[in-house]
């Protein structure tokens, strides 16, 4: 029986669905890819075999998707992508489909933890031996040239990068699910059924319908023995005495929070539940309406129970999605620092396009090592382990290192960086150094993001009344009032992302907010489409109590 019960679960294709979904983005992107070389008029002949060698890895995960859960099916599947990597390192060139190495490690983050250390010990074992092959001269001839060699690499790299996001996308979210399909079970139209008592000023039991007596395993023969005391015990939630007499004192209808979980027994001998509604009469009577919720309560449990181990998981996974983006930074830093060395020519002379594709590989994984951080920071905070480290320092020395980190990505966008510092007075504030910097990089990178050629960004800093008003105004693409709505929810964009093409995870803004919000500050956004955007940023410029602060959007 055991067996069984396990294939059923193995078998359970919505359970392991993640495998799937990973899948299908690679087929999706591997089709967006081959669209984009019809539309650059590289023939379809040319493309299709290596554009059906790159379907292998995904066809082999649907393959195994009913499988996910054995051991075997999660080897083989980190194989094939293993094996698809190497082969495009063969069949184009090492760089820069190196980088085909990471979907392995990516693709274990569905698994266990300790398949992500297998995939990417293998990973980078094996990208290893592919550079030594290749770099003693034993690699075989590349199979692609001209347009094929072209397409195939940047397509490599273009569909990594996406089958990144995808990934991190499904790994980070925190999946409520369950909370939901339990919520689904419990049929809170049902028709429950109702019984009546009418009990006399002095708590006796006049009559009551046939329902009520058979709910209380009570007879006509009990009415005169039959007290409101009688019906209490221990168990119950409201004293039924005590809230028969206000009823009566009052001359108001109980209900509502004095609703009574009342304990009783069936014919069954089972206990039940019931909800209780007193209703005082003009003569002093007491009319008392019962609900039998035995079900309703114990769906109401089963809901908590869901909702609270719902809970645990998404912190285990924030905590575990945290852990994976630190180890996924040990394949990232080696790709980085190889790419470094190739570019820099360590190696001895490289040609023009290989030195270009070095640096292409050198700046995309450095892309993706500034992504996974934020990423790290934001599980951190949503797990509730981000601490920030209080120091004393001046705001003016942050906004000009920032902006002198930004200043090259605003010369190659050509526009106008600009800044407005209140020079008659100190700008000290005592807050997380590193955090604010954080927050003002992203401010900066995205309003240079969304604003076009010839546009300006302004960075302003004041103190007023004890807190300091960071602000960065745009003229670029601004935002509609249904955007600002989602912005600043992790890994939501807005419909004027798709306008770019340097594309983002989507946690910028959120991570500014969260930050804020651990510096008990305050968030004001305010754009309108084609006007551009302001943030300004409210911080105390002492340290604060913990509290929850309101951020708003105009």
């Amino acid at each position: 029986m055991a067996s069984e019960s396990n294939e059923a679960y193995i078998l359970d294709f919505g359970r392991n669905r993640g495998l799937a979904l990973t899948s299908l983005f690679w087929v999706g992107a591997v089709l967006i890819a081959f669209l984009g070389g019809l539309l650059k008029s590289i023939p379809a002949s040319a493309m299709l075999p290596y554009a059906g060698i790159a379907f292998l890895p995904a066809f082999g995960g649907f393959a195994l998707w009913p499988f996910a859960d054995r051991e075997w099916a999660q080897v083989l599947v980190l194989l094939l992508w293993i094996a698809f990597a190497i082969l495009a390192c063969f069949a184009v060139s090492f760089t820069p489909m190196v980088i085909l190495f990471l979907c392995a490690p990516l693709v274990a983050t569905l698994f266990e933890r300790e398949k992500v250390i297998e995939a990417i010990i293998l990973s980078a074992f094996f990208a290893g031996v592919v550079f030594c092959i290749g770099k003693f001269g034993y690699a075989p001839r590349p199979l692609t040239e001209g347009l094929q060699t072209g397409w195939a690499q940047f397509s490599g790299v273009g569909i990594t990068l996406t089958f990144l996001f995808s990934i991190l996308y499904l790994a980070a979210g925190a999946d409520l699910a369950s909370i939901f399909d339990t919520h689904e079970e419990i049929a809170f139209d049902e028709a429950f059924p109702r019984a009546a008592f009418k009990f006399s000023a002095e708590g006796v039991l006049v009559s009551a319908t046939d329902l009520a007596l058979s709910l209380f395993g009570l007879s006509e023969k009990d009415y005169d023995f039959t007290t409101i005391s009688s019906l209490d015990n221990e168990q119950n939630d409201t004293n039924l005495p005590e809230a028969f007499d206000r009823a009566r004192e009052t001359n108001e209808r109980i209900s509502g929070l004095i609703l009574t979980s009342y304990t009783g027994e069936n014919e069954e001998g089972t206990e039940r539940h019931y909800a209780l509604d007193l209703v005082p009469q003009d003569d002093g009577s007491v009319y008392i309406f019962a609900t039998d919720c035995s079900q309703m309560a114990k769906k109401l449990d089963r809901l908590e129970m869901a909702q609270t181990n719902a809970q645990k998981q998404s912190a285990e996974k924030t905590l575990f999605f945290a852990g994976v983006s630190h180890e996924l930074r040990t394949p990232l830093n080696a790709i980085i620092g190889f790419s470094d060395m190739m570019r820099s020519r360590l190696f001895g002379p490289l040609p023009g396009k290989y030195a270009e594709y070095a640096s292409l590989i050198h700046d995309s994984g450095q892309h993706m090592l500034d992504l996974i951080g934020d990423v790290l920071d934001m599980s951190k905070v949503e797990a509730g382990k981000y601490e920030l480290n209080y120091d004393k320092f001046d705001m003016a020395d942050v906004v000009r290192s920032s902006l002198k980190m930004v200043r090259p990505s605003a010369d190659a966008a050509e526009l106008t960086l600009s800044v407005d510092i209140d020079v008659n007075h100190d700008l000290l504030i005592e807050a997380d150094r590193r955090a604010v910097r954080q927050i003002l990089l992203n401010l900066l990178s995205n309003a240079i993001k969304f604003t076009p050629k010839g546009g300006r960004v302004l960075v302003s800093a004041k103190i007023v009344q004890d807190v300091l008003n960071l602000s960065v105004e745009d003229n670029g693409t601004g935002m509609s009032k249904h955007d600002l709505e989602k912005i600043g929810t992790a890994y939501m964009q807005g419909s004027s992302a798709q306008m770019i093409d340097a594309r983002g995870s989507g946690l910028g803004l959120s991570l500014v907010k969260n930050l804020v919000d651990l510096h008990n500050g305050r968030t004001v956004m305010n754009s309108h489409p084609g006007a551009g955007t302001s943030v300004n940023i409210y911080l105390p410029v002492h340290k604060q109590a913990q509290e929850r602060p309101q951020n708003s959007t105009e």
